[in-house]
């Protein structure tokens, strides 16, 4: 008889916990299962620690179906998880199977037979509850707990090339020989426990489903301890599994697996409670965005870069406190400039989204709306490590507006092409306006650029590229998307430079506008190095300031990070939110596109 052995992290629950095990312990399980829950008290207090141990009295005997154990120390929900996973492996079989269940009320164990029924034979099989299926209101707290749960598993699967709706979700059931494969890859302690385990079953080639689940959520009045540092560190962890080494070569098995749709599972107990729902079974293919390539060096690189990008911040910021004439000036700012400032962004923002839209013309005709969704969604999300907001854009034209991956490669190539033709036109008409005047800075602008324009066509045009790029060498040598992108670009950098000026002007530095410009381009040539935009801009903006600065350095420094500071945060303030904003449409269009595959995978089947 098959065993389920339900792990039970536990940390300050006393008023919970006995209700939930009872819970657990009441539920009637398929005739061929028998349970064993297991209790993991993470260092709670000590009246949770009295009722985990009154709880092992009323359980006590050599056949007992519950056992305790304790950490000396809190060590977090993911180092708990894994002493359950050990201790439950140690006695499990290879038809034994393990679910985790929060010490809370939040889950209803009643959905245990639906969860094993949706869990099939395979033994490198899982399956996760999805909590949203049938969710509906709730208030303001359910919302945003919802959409920030969306995101990270919207993120997560862009990453492991899965289709699951509910990565952060408290019932994950395992077959006992897949949980043993992916015990040795888990190594986080805390919340980030969610995503890496969700990475390591794609990792290992795991067949994944899902089931609706019923989810009674509490807020943190009601003793909720995740918070707003656990979902940034679950956005750490999902960046972090994108750079990790695949540790063993995935069968061809495993790389055949596709996305399948079964009937409804019969289960008459969620059938009487949700009539209207399915089970999607998700055959998981390996990570593909891991390969050969992504070794230790390459982890390294990425953390030690972020790392440093945080530092540049950090410095910039302890900077700008030491000056305090520079953010009474800022209070001082009258609300038409700093609206200007706020306008910048927003009109840079836009600018950028068309210039995707207009760049990717040749290959396909995209909505324009849609891609302005998307490049605000990308542009909060380029705050993040490892390029996350480059990542989501290409899933995103993937998965909706279904470009081939060499259709996405050369349609982000071109668009990097026309800003470094941009970028340099600019900066080269700065310079020739620094050197011999203003009237010199549109003339030498244009003339780069069509120089730049001119030689990207005749080197699309070559016949070794036309032999290589099958027709994408049209990205370039359409008229319309070459010089629109340009133009675009150029305008775009535009509006950054007004940001840099306005802050200027908040200030008060003695800093022209062609200084300013440069200091914008400087911004933007930092913000292309492979680590991210995260800090480096920042700096760029500080120093750059202080070696164009009239009259020296000496008690100017803290100025140009405040300078710095501004800048930024005046971009901050509008993608953040509009990214946030972003979430809905994109998270519809991805449903839409979604719905689609499956019938389209369905009708497959049944041909």
């Amino acid at each position: 008889m098959p065993v389920l052995f339900a792990v039970i992290p536990v940390y300050d629950e006393p008023h919970t916990l006995a209700q939930c095990v009872a819970n657990v312990m009441a539920v009637q399980l398929p005739a061929q299962w028998s349970l064993k829950v297991i209790v993991v008290d993470d260092a709670s207090g000590s009246d949770t620690a009295t009722v985990a141990g009154e709880l092992a009295q009323q359980y006590e005997g050599a056949n007992s179906q519950f056992q305790l154990l304790t950490h000396a120390v809190n060590l977090g929900k993911g180092a708990a998880l894994r002493t359950g996973f050990a201790a439950a492996l140690q006695q499990a079989g290879e038809h034994d199977a393990i679910i985790t269940q929060d010490g809370d009320l939040e889950y209803d164990p009643n959905d245990y037979p639906a969860l094993l029924g949706a869990l099939g034979h395979e033994p490198l099989s899982a399956v996760f509850g999805n909590r949203w299926a049938h969710a509906r209101g709730g208030g303001a707290w359910r919302i945003f707990h919802a959409a920030v749960n969306r995101l990270l598993t919207f993120l997560s699967n862009q990453i492991t090339g899965l289709d699951i709706n509910d990565m952060e979700t408290g019932y994950k059931l395992f077959r006992a020989p897949l949980l043993r494969k992916i015990l040795p890859l888990l190594t986080e302690d805390r919340f980030g426990i969610e995503p890496q385990i969700t990475a390591a079953l794609a990792r290992v080639g795991a067949r994944v489903r899902e089931t609706p689940i019923h989810y009674a959520p509490r807020n943190r009045d009601n003793g909720k301890k995740i918070g707003p540092l656990d979902g940034l560190r679950a956005l750490w962890v999902i960046a972090r599994e994108r750079v990790q080494q695949n540790p063993e070569s995935i069968s061809a098995q495993n790389q055949a697996n596709h996305r399948q749709i079964n009937s409804p599972i019969n289960s008459s107990s969620m059938q009487e409670r949700q009539p209207s729902s399915y089970q999607g079974e998700h055959s998981l293919p390996p990570l593909a965005t891991m390969s050969a390539k992504n070794t230790a060096r390459k982890i390294i690189l990425q953390v030690a870069g972020f790392a440093l990008g945080v530092a540049l911040i950090a410095w910039c910021v302890w900077g700008a406190a030491k000056d305090p004439e520079g953010w009474q000036r800022l209070r001082e700012a009258s609300n038409v400039s700093l609206i200007e400032l706020l306008m910048c962004s927003l009109g840079s923002i836009i600018i950028s989204g068309l210039t995707f839209w207009i760049a990717a013309r040749p290959v396909q005709k995209l909505g324009v709306q849609d891609q302005q969704w998307i490049n605000a969604l990308a542009s909060m999300l380029n705050y993040a490590p490892v390029r996350i907001g480059m990542f989501v854009r290409a899933a995103y034209a993937i998965k909706v507006d279904h470009l081939r991956a060499v259709e996405l490669v050369a349609w982000f190539a071109s668009v990097a092409f026309t800003f470094v033709v941009a970028l340099l036109a600019i900066t080269a008409g700065t310079l020739a306006w620094i050197q011999f005047g203003a009237w010199t800075f549109f003339p030498t602008l244009i003339i780069i650029a069509m120089l730049g324009g001119f030689s990207g066509r005749w080197c699309a045009t070559l016949s070794m590229v036309q032999k290589r790029a099958q027709g994408l060498e049209r990205l370039i040598t359409n008229p319309i998307a070459l010089w629109g992108s340009i133009a675009l670009h150029i305008l775009d950098l535009f509006f950054a430079t007004g940001r840099v000026l306005l802050s200027i002007q908040i200030l008060g530095l003695q800093l022209n506008l062609a200084q300013a410009c440069l200091i914008s381009m400087a911004s933007f040539a930092a913000s292309l190095n492979p680590l991210g935009r995260l800090g480096f801009r920042e700096a760029a903006v500080a120093f750059t300031a202080g070696a164009l600065s009239i009259g020296g350095l000496a008690g100017m420094e803290n100025k140009f990070q405040t300078l710095a500071v501004i800048e930024s945060a005046g971009e901050a303030l509008v993608a953040i939110p509009v990214g946030m904003l972003a979430l809905y449409p994109i998270w519809k269009r991805f449903k839409i596109s979604k719905q689609a595959r499956a019938q389209a995978a369905a009708a497959n089947l049944n041909d």
